[in-house]
Order: C-alpha cells, then sequence, then structure tokens
C-alpha cells in the first residue's frame, strides 16, 4: 500500500514538472537605484517611463532587451534618454523572475520564484480591502506638531508613533523626512515608514530628499531585502 502511494506521489510531481516546463514566466525588472526607465523587449516597445517594469505571461527562453534610463537633463529631470543594457537574456519558465540592472550596466537576476501548479479549483473572489495615508487634515496636524519640535530626536519620534498607528503615502513620508535636519534621520525615518506605504511603486520619491547618492543606494538595498 506504502509503495502504491509512493508511486503515485511521484507520478503527481513529475506531472507537475512537465506542466510547470510548458508555462510562461513573469518578469519583473529594475534599475539599482530605482531610477525612470523604458524597455524594448523583442523589438516591442514600452515607452511609458517607470521604475519598476512588469510583465505578464512572457515565454521561456532568449529574449533580446534594451533598457533606456531616463536621466536629468537641461529641460528638467528625466529628459535624457541613455541607453544601459542592451543584449539577449535567457528567462527560466513557469515562475516569477526579479530582475534588475546593476551599477555596472549588466542584467542580473535576482531571485525565481517557481509557480505552483495545481489543479484549478472554484474559490470566491475576496476583494484585498482598499488602503488610504492620512488624509490631508491629520497630515497638517502631524506636521505642526512635528514643527513645533526643536530637535531631530523629537520630531522622530513624533513621526515615528503617527507612522505606527496610520498608514501613509509616498509624497508625506517625503514630507516628514525633509522635516528632518540630519541625513541620517531622513534614511532611518524612509526606512521605517516603508512598510507602512500604501503606494510603494513610487517610493523613488523620497530620494529626492536626500542630499547624498550612498542615502539613495542604502535605502534602495534595505527595501530589495525587504
Amino acid at each position: 500500500m506504502k509503495k502504491i502511494v509512493l508511486i503515485i506521489a511521484i507520478i503527481m510531481y513529475a506531472s507537475v514538472q512537465i506542466r510547470a516546463s510548458h508555462l510562461a514566466s513573469d518578469f519583473n525588472l529594475r534599475l539599482f537605484d530605482q531610477a525612470l526607465f523604458t524597455v524594448n523587449i523583442d523589438h516591442q516597445v514600452f515607452n511609458t517611463p517607470t521604475n519598476r517594469f512588469q510583465l505578464k505571461a512572457i515565454a521561456p527562453g532568449q529574449h533580446f532587451l534594451r533598457v533606456t534610463r531616463l536621466e536629468h537633463g537641461y529641460y528638467g529631470p528625466h529628459t535624457v534618454p541613455v541607453l544601459v543594457f542592451s543584449g539577449y537574456i535567457d528567462l527560466p519558465s513557469g515562475a516569477q523572475i526579479n530582475a534588475m540592472i546593476d551599477r555596472q550596466n549588466r542584467f542580473r537576476i535576482n531571485k525565481i520564484i517557481p509557480f505552483v501548479v495545481a489543479p484549478v479549483c472554484a474559490t470566491p473572489y475576496m476583494p484585498e480591502p482598499v488602503q488610504y495615508g492620512m488624509s490631508d487634515y491629520e497630515f497638517d496636524q502631524l506636521r505642526n506638531t512635528i514643527d513645533r519640535l526643536s530637535f531631530d530626536s523629537s520630531r522622530m519620534q513624533v513621526a515615528k508613533q503617527a507612522i505606527a498607528h496610520n498608514m501613509v503615502t509616498t509624497r508625506q513620508v517625503y514630507a516628514l523626512m525633509n522635516m528632518m535636519t540630519f541625513e541620517s534621520n531622513k534614511l532611518e525615518l524612509a526606512k521605517y515608514a516603508y512598510a507602512q506605504t500604501v503606494d510603494k511603486q513610487n517610493y523613488f520619491v523620497v530620494n529626492d530628499a536626500f542630499t547624498f547618492e550612498s542615502s539613495i543606494l542604502n535605502l534602495n538595498d534595505f527595501i530589495y531585502r525587504s
């Protein structure tokens, strides 16, 4: 009896692996510093600037990829296109692929999360609750409270207390960071607020609050590990 169960389990596992080998993958791409960029993959152009490119149901195997970074220029931010990668990439099948263009402009796959192939079962759809940041009134009250404090340590304490009990937007985090005097405190607050931010896809905005590039890289490493 045990042998029969084992054989059935092996057959089911093999069936799952065969099905997974023919599955398309989901492809996620970003730059090392969360900068905006555009993508050309297999000569299909995606001209909308983004800091996190997502492509669903891409076939496994080789693809030709061009990534163009948008730099600051004479006419404003994100106006100068700079080609940072052009070449062939090889994508595995049946997985979520998280990749990046690193500081040396190399394509690197950071994580591969295989899809779980299972029989399709009818399950009720349960929409996720919509989350919002603090209201304008609440946030103005918080800023007024912080503004009356003289020291960064006190301002940090009040900001963290508010963030711990409320969801916030990227713009609200950016505003709170600018109320801090020291770069280290801005970085600490940005890390603390990330988990409570409702629009994480826009978190690159807070980079403008930093003076030093090292702080941007430090925050991006923190986000990547989160």
